[in-house]
């Protein structure tokens, strides 16, 4: 049975990207793995994070505590919005997206990434912009936007996936990578 994650960031395009993904896992009888990061003011320094998924607050130690309640709070914002989908894990996430990601892949845990295009002020990879890591990302990736819920970017991973993601055609597009020209 094949694993969609789905990245969480509480935005516009997060909401597309569930819609996308639940529907996907429906009609193919496949799990969904909701993932969030932790959200941390440091860049380096992931033992501290924000207390609440959504409404920030002075950062905390992580503790079996903390992580918790922040898995908590993931569940009782989407279990409402699963209706009787029932084939679904929560996983809360700390460190970078890209290295968690390919970790996650790396272990079989998820089979492709459906993720929302992130507003301006968040960042995703804090180290490259999104498209970028999207085509250094060996494994399959859909970002759902940045301006309609039919809107997809695919990153060259996903493209064997395009019969089974089923999208209309003219609603999606494939990253390609930069080509540099030396002089």
């Amino acid at each position: 049975m094949k694993t969609i994650g789905l990245c969480t960031h509480f935005s516009q395009t997060d909401v597309w990207a569930f819609d996308f993904a639940l529907d996907l896992v429906c009609r193919q009888g496949w799990k969904l793995t909701i993932c969030h990061w932790l959200n941390s003011p440091y860049s380096l320094r992931r033992d501290m994070v924000y207390p609440s998924l959504s409404d920030g607050g002075e950062p905390q130690p992580i503790t079996p505590k903390l992580l918790t309640k922040l898995e908590f709070e993931l569940r009782q914002y989407f279990e409402p919005k699963l209706w009787d989908f029932t084939n679904v894990a929560f996983k809360l996430c700390e460190g970078m997206y890209q290295v968690e990601l390919t970790r996650c892949f790396r272990q079989n845990l998820l089979d492709l990434v459906v993720l929302g295009y992130p507003s301006e002020d968040l960042t995703i990879s804090a180290e490259q912009p999104l498209e970028k890591f999207a085509v250094q990302l060996s494994y399959p990736l859909v970002i759902v936007g940045p301006d309609a819920p039919d809107q997809f970017i695919l990153n060259q991973a996903s493209q064997s996936w395009l019969a089974e993601l089923q999208l209309p055609e003219g609603s999606w597009k494939v990253i390609e990578p930069a080509v540099s020209v030396h002089s």
